[in-house]
C-alpha cells in the first residue's frame, strides 16, 4: 500500500496483488516505524458492515464492504471512495498506476507492482502531458 495523507484526507493505493488479498477477505497493513519508538499503521479491513474509517493513536482502520471491494474489482473503477464527519476526512481506496513522472535515481525507490492504466486514466494522463 502506498498511503498519502493530508488535513483533509487519506489516500491508500493498492497494488493488484493486494486486491486480490482483500478479495480472499484478507485485511491488509502497512507499517512504518519511525525512530524513537513510535510507529504508525493503516489496517484495511474487508467485508464488514459498512465502509468507514475509525482510529487510535496508533491505528487508522478502515473497513470496507464486500460491494465497495467489488466495485474496485471493476477494470474500468479506479477506486472507492468516503466521508467522515467527526472529524471531517476524505478518504480515497485506489488502484496503484504507473507514475505519471519517473522518480529521480538518488530517491532509490524500489519498483512497484501497479495496475494497468484504464482508458479513462490514459485519457487524463494525456491531458496533463
Amino acid at each position: 500500500m502506498k498511503i498519502r495523507w493530508t488535513s483533509e484526507s487519506v489516500r491508500v493505493r493498492i497494488a493488484p496483488a493486494e486486491l486480490s488479498q482483500l478479495q480472499a477477505n484478507q485485511r491488509l497493513d502497512e507499517i512504518l516505524d519511525y525512530p524513537g519508538g513510535g510507529g504508525w499503521c493503516v489496517r484495511l479491513i474487508p467485508n464488514e458492515d459498512e465502509s468507514s474509517a475509525f482510529g487510535d493513536r496508533e491505528t487508522l482502520f478502515i473497513t470496507l464492504t464486500a460491494a465497495d471491494i467489488a466495485l474496485l474489482s471493476e477494470e474500468t473503477r479506479e477506486g472507492v471512495y468516503f466521508q467522515e464527519t467527526d472529524p471531517p476526512l476524505r478518504y480515497y481506496i485506489e488502484k496503484d498506476f504507473p507514475c505519471a513522472h519517473p522518480r529521480p535515481s538518488e530517491a532509490l525507490e524500489k519498483p512497484t507492482e501497479a495496475f494497468e492504466p484504464n482508458a479513462a486514466f490514459t485519457e487524463r494522463k494525456a491531458k496533463t502531458e
